[in-house]
C-alpha cells in the first residue's frame, strides 16, 4: 500500500488532527472543571468541541451512495421526462437520508441559536455542521485489495 498513489495517509493525518483538536479541547474543558477557577465553562469551549465532535463523526461516517440518474432509465415519452427527475430525487433522498436530517438538523438549530442566543443550539449548530462537512468531504480512492 505504501507504493499506491492512492494511499490514504493524507485522509489519516486528518481523522488523527480532528481527534486530536477533541481531546485537547476536552483535556482543557476538564482542568477549567478541576481547578474551579471559572464559575461557568465558555460556551465557545462547548461549542468548538461540539463541532469537533460533529466533524470526527462526520469523517468516520460512511460516504452518501452517488445519484440514482445513472441507474434510471431515460425518459422516451413527455410525461416520463417530467417525472424522471422527481423519481431520481426520490431514490436519492432516501438513499441519503441521513445528509437530509443533518441538514435539518443543522438549518432549524442555526435559526434558533440566532434568534434566542442560545449556547445548547450553536452547540447543536456546531455539531451538525461538523458532521455535514465530514459526511461531504470526499474520501480516498480504495485500493484494488481493499475493495
Amino acid at each position: 500500500m505504501q507504493g499506491d498513489p492512492r494511499d490514504t495517509g493524507a485522509y489519516r493525518i486528518a481523522v488523527g488532527a480532528v481527534g486530536f483538536a477533541l481531546i485537547v479541547a476536552l483535556a482543557g474543558l476538564c482542568v477549567i472543571v478541576a481547578v474551579g477557577q471559572g464559575e461557568e465553562i465558555p460556551k465557545e469551549l462547548w461549542t468548538i468541541t461540539s463541532a469537533l465532535g460533529g466533524g470526527l463523526l462526520g469523517l468516520l461516517a460512511p460516504s452518501p451512495t452517488p445519484s440514482a440518474a445513472a441507474e434510471t432509465p431515460p425518459a422516451e415519452n413527455a410525461p416520463e421526462k417530467l417525472t424522471r427527475p422527481l423519481k431520481i430525487l426520490a431514490k436519492d433522498i432516501g438513499a441519503n437520508r441521513s445528509v437530509v436530517i443533518l441538514l435539518v438538523v443543522f438549518v432549524v438549530s442555526v435559526v434558533f441559536a440566532a434568534s434566542n442566543d442560545s449556547s445548547q443550539f450553536q452547540a447543536l449548530a456546531g455539531a451538525s455542521g461538523g458532521a455535514l462537512i465530514g459526511l461531504l468531504a470526499p474520501t480516498p480512492d480504495k485500493s484494488p485489495t481493499e475493495r
